[in-house]
């Protein structure tokens, strides 16, 4: 019997990598909330993967790390298209290509 490969579990890179922000600037959560001027319950969700970034959260977090609010961004769709791309994969597969007329 064929055995299906192991998965490697898909992770909110935006989460993780907030977390990891955190860590490195030695920040409590209460501070950053408070300096986003979100609530703390927000934040904490959004770090556990409870809640998603949304565009407003990417500025003030580009604004507060000097970094681009796009690059927050960018982690949170490219979780959004994994977790899509996993959970719709049979979906997707039944969709038939187009093919091109010669």
């Amino acid at each position: 019997m064929k055995r299906e490969p192991e998965r490697i579990p898909l992770t909110n890179t935006s989460a993780a990598m907030l977390r990891d922000f955190l860590d490195d600037y030695e920040l409590f959560q209460s501070k950053l909330a408070a300096d986003l001027h979100i609530s703390p319950q927000l934040l904490n969700d959004i770090l556990a993967g409870r809640r998603l970034l949304t565009p407003e959260h990417c500025l003030k977090l580009g604004r507060y790390f000097g970094n681009e609010p796009e690059y927050w961004m960018r982690l949170q769709n490219h979780y959004l298209f994994r977790k899509t791309q996993l959970e719709q994969a049979a979906e997707l597969h039944a969709v038939v290509r187009l093919k091109a007329a010669s």
